[in-house]
């Protein structure tokens, strides 16, 4: 297979909500340095300067990052990387890959609707690099580890990787309702 690299559409709202966030932590820092007494007291002062100097770089990292995610297929492999999560997926590793819906009810660990290890419920603990909500592609490797992309054309990725997998969507199945504890009433008579 020829190498190819595939830049993702990045969502509006992913993409202004990280943008938000950066510059209201910025503004937040600005003003609290400006209007307030922290400064006046020096270990205060470097505590605060420490954890929002932190808390500014994580942030603008991830925008930066989420800005230049692509999905790289290169020398038989595919490669994405994010501040959370890391993709090295040798193609011959793959076992399914298909065009899906992406879950708005996965939990875990790493930046909400960005990268990271989510839980989807049906699926299992998926590494996610996603940029958008609406279609990806879901990869399960041979050992059974699952991956959740979000390519500019899931379709045409999809044919691009497997050319003999027929493109179809699957959607990834609801998590199972809960079952509602009933109490029997009794009927005293």
């Amino acid at each position: 297979m020829e190498n190819m690299k595939n830049k993702p559409r990045i969502s509006k709202w992913i993409g202004g909500g990280y943008l938000l966030l950066f510059l209201l932590i910025v503004v937040i820092y600005v003003a609290i340095g400006l209007w307030s007494g922290v400064f006046n007291y020096l270990v205060a002062g470097i505590i605060y300067n420490i954890a929002m100097l932190c808390a500014i770089v994580l942030i603008g990292v991830t925008v930066y990052c989420l800005y230049n995610t692509s999905y790289v297929v290169k020398d038989d492999s595919l490669h994405s990387g994010s501040p959370f999560a890391t993709m090295n997926i040798s193609l011959q590793d793959i076992e399914t890959i298909e065009q899906t819906r992406i879950p708005f009810y996965f939990k875990g660990w790493g930046a909400s609707l960005y990268s990271g290890r989510f839980y989807i419920p049906a699926v299992g603990w998926a590494r996610v690099i996603i940029t958008n909500l609406t279609d990806g592609v879901l990869i399960t490797g041979k050992d059974g580890r699952h991956y959740l992309i979000t390519p500019s054309d899931p379709a045409e990725f999809v044919k691009q990787i497997h050319p003999t997998e027929a493109p179809h969507v699957s959607h990834v199945p609801h998590a199972p309702k809960r079952k509602r504890h009933t109490t029997p009433t009794s009927v005293e008579e």
